[in-house]
């Protein structure tokens, strides 16, 4: 008898992650013949789903975003609250982090998503080499980034001045402005979208101010708007044109013992957080389930795909996938092992990750949960950073896109 045969698209895992996954799997589970397909990047990889599940034609298993996306697609996705409550028991939710099981739900308490894994964002990341020969420090202060900005300008014009960001892609640009307003108005940009607090609100116009003025100061490189991060960006701060990058805790997985056989040069990347803007605020990151995982409704291999969700949510691949550092544990039981890192300088960056994620806090979440805010959002920012809007006229209409309808309730 022929294996059961179930399709799995998905943008991440990498390849050399996907294919240590696919073989574990397939070891546990030798009656099911797991058949993934990598779309591309995420942006690639949700135009395909969206023409694949609307019409019938889409894959068994689907990766997916929580926030936005999980509400877009909730409709194509099966409830996978009965599934954990079989597996696992009443006490099923004590197997993920709190933070993890939170964001699943806010495309309902049935829970049409699991969590996979959390990234991160945004993380600074710089090249050592250049920071070292030029006696620069990890910068803690805006004052201090300007400075270091300054003397990379300064020491070799080959050099692009600023942090690479891949502005072009507006989620680029939205995980530096959640870390701004996270210092700048805590907690606002989320209860701005549940209609709580206007979008003109005084702290959120300020936020929308400081990300035109870094644009102003020269925080960011000239090609900010204009390149996506992947390939583009990504590629000039890997040969060394471009000496720092903002990026999300997913850029560890090449920093560890298992990748420096490939295209990273070891103890060539050192990272910080967005710096302290003024005095007083906190420096902040968001975290967000950056995988999801979620049962296609018309699938008709459910138990199989529910093999494999558990497998990547609880299981064996929750290990080994959190091992690569493509994501951290969103799973209470599995925990990283700093040893798989490269060297010293990359245990001090995962250091600094876990730091954040286990100690600090976070100052909320990467994604907004509507998303027609969170695309307007995306709008904005990138026509403040061109000068083509005001920050309160970035406001205003960030307000109008709350004025033409409800902001999303999470519904049961």
């Amino acid at each position: 008898m022929p294996n059961e045969k179930v399709v799995l698209w998905k943008w991440i895992p990498n390849g050399d992650q996907m294919r240590d996954l696919e073989i574990s799997f397939e070891q546990q589970n030798p009656d099911i013949d797991l058949v993934v397909q990598h779309i591309g990047e995420s942006e690639a990889y949700f135009q395909k789903l969206s023409v694949g599940l609307a019409s019938g034609n889409g894959p068994d298993i689907i990766a997916m975003q929580v926030g936005a996306n999980a509400n877009k697609y909730k409709s194509f996705l099966e409830p996978l609250r009965p599934y954990a409550e079989k597996s696992w028991g009443p006490d099923w939710k004590s197997r993920f982090h709190k933070l993890a099981l939170e964001q699943s739900a806010y495309s309902g308490e049935d829970y049409r998503v699991l969590p996979g894994g959390i990234t991160i964002t945004p993380l600074i990341f710089y090249n050592r080499s250049i920071f070292e020969s030029l006696n620069l420090e990890e910068p803690r202060t805006y004052d201090e980034l300007l400075h270091v900005i300054s003397a990379i300008r300064k020491s070799d014009p080959a050099l692009q001045n600023g942090i690479g960001i891949g502005g072009k892609e507006g989620w680029a640009c939205r995980d530096i402005f959640m870390a701004i307003a996270g210092q700048i108005a805590p907690g606002k940009v989320y209860r701005a979208e549940q209609g709580l607090v206007p979008w003109t609100d005084p702290d959120l116009v300020e936020s929308f101010r400081w990300w035109r003025q870094m644009f102003e100061d020269g925080i960011f490189d000239s090609q900010a708007l204009e390149r996506a991060l992947y390939p583009y960006a990504y590629h000039d701060f890997n040969r060394g044109t471009l000496a720092m990058l903002s990026m999300g805790s997913w850029q560890l997985s090449v920093m560890t013992r298992q990748a420096v056989s490939g295209f990273y040069n070891p103890n060539r990347f050192g990272l910080f957080p967005l710096p302290q803007l003024t005095e007083g605020t906190r420096r902040t990151a968001t975290a967000t389930v950056d995988v999801a995982w979620a049962m296609n409704r018309d699938s008709k291999h459910k138990e199989a795909v529910w093999k494999f969700i558990e497998f990547m949510t609880t299981g064996e691949g929750q290990r080994v996938w959190s091992n690569s550092l493509q994501v951290l544990p969103s799973a209470t039981g599995v925990q990283v092992d700093r040893k798989v890192m490269a060297g010293q300088m990359e245990e001090k960056a995962l250091a600094t990750v876990l730091d954040y994620y286990t100690e600090r806090g976070i100052a909320g979440t990467r994604e907004l949960t509507n998303s027609d805010v969170q695309q307007k959002l995306f709008e904005v920012l990138q026509a403040l950073a061109a000068k083509g809007i005001t920050p309160i006229e970035a406001a205003k209409q960030m307000q109008q896109v709350m004025d033409r309808g409800a902001p999303f309730k999470n519904t049961n």
